[in-house]
């Protein structure tokens, strides 16, 4: 037999309920429970409860028979009863529309949420070596590359927002040397063999007429730009394969628009 009405799934250890309405209850608290068992349900207040209590400590029951024409209705007295008490699951309190895209939480739930998750790590040390080993070795698709490189700058804004926050900030000796010791070990200097490849360069691009006064040919723009976009070659090779400097080679990337 088909039933119309308000339901109610009861924490039967805390008294805890969750309130809902349907045309057909057993319908429904069917699909509660499968989207609870598959850790999938839209409600993650009652989700986390199900999780730590388990199954047997819910009891789904037929809390009020009524018609389809009047079931938000009265789904919505119950919920401006009861949305935002301890002992009521339910996260919003609009009956028409539960889980409306793009809306934000109540501030009492973002509160619970920030209190719960307050001096928590974002990850732990086993997750941040699994998702560096998943890294490892990855390449981003051309497709992929084209548009990180010409993302607009709405993406900068974090980085803006850096920059500002650190005007005026002093820093002390030790964090100032601490930053100075970074930078240097990041700089790459070139040794003499990779001088001696870039001179040979040179003199070998002048002989073959690819070489004029430290520039490459406007020919060459598009293989260059299709070489290094492919990510099969860097910049530094770049330089050595046509016989200029590395910083000449990153302007020139910079300015046919492949960086």
């Amino acid at each position: 037999m088909v039933v119309s009405g308000i339901y109610r799934i009861v924490n039967k250890t805390n008294g805890k309920f969750y309130i809902g309405s349907s045309d057909n209850i057993q319908r429904r608290f069917s699909r509660h429970q499968l989207d609870l068992s598959k850790n999938k349900h839209d409600n993650q207040h009652l989700q986390n409860a199900w999780n730590k209590y388990g199954k047997d400590s819910f009891l789904f029951e037929v809390y009020r028979e009524c018609s389809p024409q009047v079931l938000l209705r009265e789904e919505q007295k119950e919920l401006n009863v009861w949305v935002g008490k301890d002992q009521c699951y339910n996260m919003r309190k609009d009956a028409w529309c539960p889980t409306a895209p793009g809306s934000k939480r109540p501030s009492w739930v973002v509160k619970k949420y920030a209190d719960a998750q307050r001096g928590k790590p974002r990850w732990t040390e086993e997750q941040k070596k699994q998702m560096s080993i998943d890294r490892t070795g990855r390449q981003h698709k051309l497709e992929t590359i084209f548009k990180l490189k010409n993302r607009p700058k709405s993406c900068y804004t974090g980085i803006i927002k850096a920059q500002q926050f650190n005007v005026g900030r002093v820093y002390s000796s030790e964090h100032c040397l601490n930053i100075s010791d970074a930078k240097k070990k990041s700089e790459k200097t070139m040794n003499e063999a990779e001088r001696t490849r870039i001179s040979e360069g040179v003199q070998k691009a002048v002989m073959e007429g690819r070489y004029h006064k430290n520039k490459v040919p406007k020919e060459e723009y598009e293989t260059i730009c299709k070489l290094y976009l492919s990510g099969t070659i860097n910049k530094r090779q770049l330089a050595f394969k046509y016989g200029i400097t590395p910083p000449s080679m990153q302007k020139l990337l910079q300015r046919i628009g492949a960086q």
